[in-house]
């Protein structure tokens, strides 16, 4: 009892103190030198509670004051050692920690300020994901804790940052995804030039409703090479081509190719969005609302038989006024349909590549802002950070009436 009754008076003492010092260094100086004499007159208390708190706890610890015998002693003294302290109110330099011989002591108040330490590395980690350079979280953590983080330090969380990224994208694939959507998503990356480039992306679905985005991979062409090797990584992290029933994607020729060789025992579906978008594009603007019409008989009839029948009338009408249009009905009448084999509630879900695009949204926002990534490398982690968080936000909501 009288040992906290005499470190409260000492810390009543050394406030005292500090106050007396502040206001004798201020007077006179501007708003910017008062600033930094505050702060450093608040660094110089905490540092000195810090020392003082340590010390009697370390009395405790040891159970005698130095040169006492006793009964009780656990531990002797050591010397001491000098170490920096991140708290709240800035880095703390030289603050001095007892020693004892079995090196069994950590202060309590100390192991409180690591917690603090760690929130700040995980700040400063999710700032480097989101694609914020070096030279502005230097700035933050300066504000922050009243130094910039080190060169050596950024590194290291770069490197642990880049091991994270690589673990979430070759995480191995353990549902079982019976509907798969795929899609090429273009984004501004500056190389030697700024161009857009596709990043190939895909969203598991599975019998009871479950989403998961299951990777991107920045491909630049939606090639077939590129969707085969983006398709096949998939498939050995754990995605069972002979469990998928459908895989829903647009119209790319190399995109098609690739889910014919690496998806052979599933349908294709192609994305009624897209597809809509290419018919448009063959038909006079003002005839559109009409064909639209009638189009929408066939894409959105109640069963599969309807749809064919309305496909067949429409082809009938319509093949010598706008040959283009009826000959791309014809050509992916049955990929556009293959969703009605399906249960019908879920029909909605699985027609299109929407699930794709509605991740995207936040992702072009976020780019709307800087208008293009300065690198690949910024991309990816601005990609992952997003799209590890939809996965998050997804986790334990399924799909209505899926």
């Amino acid at each position: 009892m009288k040992n906290t009754e005499n470190l409260a008076q000492a810390v009543e003492d050394v406030k005292i103190e500090v106050i007396k010092n502040v206001f004798k260094k201020t007077e006179g100086a501007n708003s910017e030198d008062l600033s930094d004499v505050i702060e450093e007159g608040v660094r110089k208390f905490v540092r000195t509670m810090l020392e003082m708190y340590t010390k009697d706890e370390f009395l405790r610890y040891i159970g005698a004051k130095p040169y006492e015998r006793s009964k009780k002693r656990k531990d002797y003294r050591n010397g001491s050692l000098s170490r920096s302290i991140s708290t709240p109110f800035g880095i703390i330099e030289d603050v001095t920690i007892p020693r004892g011989r079995k090196g069994g002591f950590v202060p309590k108040v100390i192991e409180r300020f690591e917690a603090f330490k760690t929130k700040i590395a995980k700040i400063v980690v999710e700032m480097f994901t989101l694609g914020i350079s070096t030279r502005k979280i230097k700035r933050v953590t300066k504000l922050v804790i009243g130094k910039e983080i080190k060169k050596t330090e950024a590194s290291r969380l770069n490197q642990s940052i880049k091991a994270k990224i690589t673990a979430w994208l070759n995480r191995p694939i353990n549902k079982k995804f019976s509907y798969v959507f795929i899609d090429g998503v273009f984004l501004k990356i500056r190389r030697k030039i700024i161009s857009k480039e596709a990043i190939l992306c895909a969203v598991g679905m599975t019998e009871s409703g479950e989403k998961e985005f299951l990777g991107f991979l920045p491909g630049g062409r939606e090639s077939r090479e590129a969707w085969e090797e983006f398709l096949t990584h998939l498939a050995r992290r754990g995605l069972d081509p002979r469990v998928v029933k459908l895989v829903i994607s647009d119209g790319c020729p190399g995109m098609i190719k690739a889910i014919n060789s690496i998806f052979p025992y599933s349908d294709h579906q192609r994305c009624l969005f897209h597809k809509m978008s290419n018919l448009r594009a063959k038909c006079p603007r003002s005839e559109w609302p009409l064909i639209k019409a009638k189009i929408h008989k066939i894409y959105f009839a109640l069963s599969e038989r309807e749809a064919r029948a309305n496909a067949k009338a429409f082809i009938n009408e319509y093949k010598d006024v706008f040959p283009r249009l009826v000959d791309c009905i014809k050509k992916d009448l049955d990929s556009c349909i293959a969703y009605m084999k399906h249960p019908f509630k879920r029909w909605k879900h699985i027609r299109t590549t929407n699930i794709i695009e509605r991740s995207f949204k936040e992702v072009k926002r976020r780019v709307k802002v800087m208008e293009t990534f300065p690198t690949e490398e910024s991309c990816i982690r601005i990609l992952y950070s997003l799209l590890r968080l939809q996965n998050e936000n997804w986790e334990g909501k399924l799909v209505r009436n899926f």
